[in-house]
């Protein structure tokens, strides 16, 4: 798992230079990536993960906001990662609408990938 956090997140920051795992600190300098790994399941020899990308913003005009999503989705969609240790493929399932957040001066865009993971070790 931590070779696949390490692949995605590399992945991640050739898009945008500030990409977090599961949380961004509070500090954070918005527009930011936050990806995480919800949950998983098996199927025959490789596992399957829900990739969740979360890219929020502060700023009332969401071009920017529009764009890193935008960029991240048709980047992500099956592209495939190979090395000694792992390999995976990703591809798109769903682009979820503007989301209410509790913080009105927030916004938040949702992106869902599959991503088919096998260990080569």
């Amino acid at each position: 798992m931590i070779n696949l956090r390490k692949a995605t997140h590399q992945l991640l920051r050739e898009i945008h230079p500030r990409v977090y795992y599961q949380r961004a600190p509070k500090d954070a300098v918005f527009p930011y990536v936050v990806y995480d790994f919800p949950n998983s399941f098996m199927e025959t020899n490789q596992e399957i993960f829900n990739l969740d990308v979360d890219v929020w913003t502060n700023q009332n005009d969401t071009t920017e906001l529009e764009t890193i999503a935008s960029t991240i989705w048709k980047a992500l969609n099956r592209y495939r990662h190979i090395d000694n240790d792992i390999q995976f493929s990703i591809y798109r399932m769903n682009r979820l609408p503007p989301l209410d957040e509790d913080e009105i001066n927030i916004k938040r865009r949702k992106l869902i990938f599959q991503l088919r993971y096998f260990e080569r070790t």
